[in-house]
């Protein structure tokens, strides 16, 4: 499967990143499934909610907003609704690393874990290092949710 993603939304992403810098920023990505691509329309960004109370791991508190992200259900709800209002679907989530390479993590694979979305849901990365953007990624996690698989991306220009 590939991500079809607008270079306007794409510059979003990067924009987002650069301005909640040195905090990880995310949001989900709002679209639609075309046979074997899939393709982003617009973004929801989502304010970063996490907090150490958020223990998907033992060393949470070990942690902070630079490094974590936590994308609340009440969002996905609100993203639901105005995405079916508009006949798309969230087809996927994003979200940067400060400082940091444009790879998931194994923390983002066990948070992916809890997210649903199918085999199918689209997993963007920014790198944002010093404020500035830079490479971004999508990935797919496995069926069995046990690894990432990338995903191939196609910049659109509109």
């Amino acid at each position: 499967m590939a991500l079809a993603l607008p270079n306007d939304v794409l510059q979003a992403i990067r924009a987002q990143g650069a301005a909640e810098y040195p905090h990880e920023c995310c949001g989900l990505l709002l679209g639609v499934y075309e046979g074997h691509h899939k393709r982003v329309v617009d973004l929801w960004p989502v304010e970063n909610e996490w907090t150490a109370d958020i223990a998907l791991t033992e060393i949470e508190d070990a942690h902070s907003l630079r490094d974590r992200f936590y994308i609340p259900p009440k969002a996905y709800l609100r993203a639901d609704r105005a995405a079916r209002g508009r006949d798309l679907e969230i087809i996927g989530c994003y979200h940067s690393h400060p400082d940091d390479r444009a790879q998931l993590s194994e923390r983002d694979r066990i948070g992916a874990s809890g997210v649903g979305g199918g085999p199918s849901f689209s997993f963007v990365v920014v790198s944002v290092m010093d404020s500035v953007p830079g490479e971004l990624t999508s990935s797919l996690l496995s069926a069995d949710g046990s690894a990432w698989e990338p995903e191939p991306l196609d910049i659109k220009e509109i």
